[in-house]
């Protein structure tokens, strides 16, 4: 049969670099394997990401203050 990837695998197949943390919270707290699954499968692909900025990025005037989340 065929087995389940695990997290580091599907994080690397979306094109997450090797160094990315994703087992811990911002507390230092371990992530399930479920929501680590879950949060690759919510996550934007850092390549896609890259290449949308990209190509909007010539349209934005460097002036431009973007604005900050609350």
């Amino acid at each position: 049969g065929m087995r389940m990837l695990e997290p580091h695998e599907l994080f690397l197949a979306q094109g997450f670099p090797k160094d990315y943390q994703f087992q811990f919270d911002q507390n230092g707290k371990k992530i399930s394997k479920a929501k680590q699954v879950a949060r690759c499968g919510n996550s934007v692909c850092p390549p896609v990401a890259k290449a949308l900025v990209s190509a909007n990025i010539k349209h934005i005037p460097m002036n431009y203050a973007l604005p900050i989340a609350a």
